[in-house]
């Protein structure tokens, strides 16, 4: 039961207007302390739905006629707008209370729109221009063309700096937009998104949310909707996939990883080393799809590198995100949480040894709060889950092996393929052992949010999902090729 009134509210934004959800408002709570209901959400019917991509249809037009430096400008314009009154509101405060990220975190994220706008711009127009193929005297032109009206549906972790990615490389390609948040947490990116549609043209950005998987499903089999790009898990990966069958409409997947880091025998455990691996896997409580989830390190160093990444975590403070000395939030849900918890259980009893760090802020303790201590597992076995599975949590398994060989055969072994890294001092080594490494994003010495460019595109192979965001072949994604061909006259 909630222990206080929905203080928050928000609305969905359609063709430029602010607007209530006709379904009603559903309770939004915090993480850290669950009976606490932050705010109350719209929750769209499907009327409204129709009307968000009704006029998502009459703009795209307009809008596509418009030059690719022109969306541009409007585009980081809007989201220069929008970053600008989250700092001025303190959105990030209400963002961490739905959330649960540290508000350090969910200040970073709020801000990075105009960065990532300004950054695909330099590639924007070269990469939609036009082709023109050779030999000149047949004219064979390939021209890139929006698909019309994108359906964007974000995640919960990272929801802000996913939809700005989308919505620069939807938008710059000449899109209109309807884009979903997660039922879970959308009050921030509903205020925030509507700063920024309401500084476009009505109809070119729109907003719609609820509280299921409902809207979702109507959303991705709308006759209006061209073309479908979605951040999330596997399972939904695969059902919007189905849905989208329907109509025969493209979709862009970006889902889980089980992403491994190898350590290579020549590396030395330092504390400087422990400490990149420390951020590259337990960011946002773990929750973040191209963490370390999988740590190899050569077996008799496995006991040194463990000790080393607790040492680390022994510092780390798990709790509300708004206190000014958590340097770890809770996990967004108790699914996730609980599965989790389920996976540790498991491997312990398979004979694995599970160590956590750290401390839980004394105010939190009295509560219920979805917190995980950073966790390190040692002598875990290859088939456990905890191995196998995408955690989406603050635990790491450290997994010996003999040789470079079996370290990357091992790495290998999973049905996704998003991010994965080695470290080394020794480039011959690291390059080799990079080039066979199946994923998406291969880096040297980096891993995660560090190793990320946005002149690169991002996306993974296998369960990992379909199709690249960011760079140029993230702008392309947006759009289908036209072919042209002219031959002389007949006489």
């Amino acid at each position: 039961m909630a222990v206080s009134s929905p203080t928050l509210t928000a609305s969905l934004l359609i063709d430029g207007r602010p607007v209530s959800g006709e379904v009603g408002d559903y309770p939004v709570h915090n993480p850290a302390r669950p009976a606490e209901v932050v705010g109350a959400a719209p929750a769209a019917s499907r009327r409204q739905l129709d009307a968000a991509v009704a006029a998502a249809r009459r703009a795209a037009a307009g809008w596509a006629a418009t030059s690719v430096a022109d969306r541009l400008a409007a585009a980081v314009a809007a989201m220069t707008a929008a970053a600008d009154h989250a700092t001025a509101t303190d959105l990030a405060t209400r963002y961490t209370r739905e959330h649960g990220k540290v508000r350090s975190e969910a200040e970073f994220e709020l801000v990075t729109a105009p960065g990532i706008g300004q950054v695909l711009g330099t590639m924007a127009e070269d990469a939609l221009a036009a082709e023109l193929i050779e030999p000149p005297a047949a004219y064979p032109r390939l021209q890139r063309e929006p698909f019309g009206v994108a359906a964007l549906m974000l995640p919960f972790n990272w929801p802000s700096a996913v939809a700005a990615m989308k919505l620069t490389s939807a938008l710059v390609a000449g899109n209109t937009v309807v884009a979903k948040p997660p039922p879970s947490c959308p009050l921030a990116l509903l205020e925030f998104g509507g700063v920024l549609a309401s500084a476009l043209p009505p109809g070119v950005v729109n907003f719609v949310a609820g509280p299921d998987v409902e809207l979702g499903r109507q959303l991705v089999t709308h006759p209006g909707i061209d073309v479908i790009s979605l951040t999330g898990g596997v399972a939904t990966g695969k059902a919007v996939m189905a849905a989208a069958a329907e109509r025969l409409r493209p979709v862009l997947l970006e889902l889980g990883g089980n992403d491994a880091a190898i350590i290579a025998p020549d590396l030395t455990i330092t504390e400087a080393l422990a400490d990149q691996l420390v951020a590259a896997t337990y960011t946002t409580a773990g929750q973040v799809c191209m963490a370390v989830k999988r740590l190899y390190a050569p077996r008799d160093r496995v006991a040194e590198l463990a000790d080393a990444l607790l040492a680390h975590c022994e510092r780390e403070v798990v709790g509300d995100g708004l206190a000014a000395d958590t340097t770890l939030g809770p996990m967004h849900t108790a699914a996730g949480r609980d599965r989790l918890v389920r996976q540790l259980s498991e491997a312990t009893a398979a004979g694995a040894t599970v160590r956590s760090a750290g401390r839980l802020r004394d105010e939190d303790r009295r509560g219920d709060g979805y917190f995980v201590l950073p966790t390190v597992v040692t002598d875990v076995p290859v088939v456990a889950a905890l191995v196998t599975e995408e955690q989406f949590g603050p635990a790491l398994p450290v997994i010996g092996y003999d040789d470079i060989e079996e370290a990357v055969a091992a790495a290998n072994a999973t049905e996704f393929g998003l991010t994965a890294s080695v470290w080394s001092g020794d480039d011959t080594l690291a390059d080799d052992t990079a080039s066979r490494l199946v994923a998406g994003t291969v880096s040297i010495n980096c891993h995660g949010m560090a190793a990320q460019d946005p002149r690169l595109p991002f996306g993974g192979v296998g369960s990992s999902g379909i199709g690249r965001e960011l760079g140029v072949d993230g702008l392309r994604a947006f759009t289908r090729p036209r072919s042209f061909v002219r031959r002389p006259a007949p006489g």
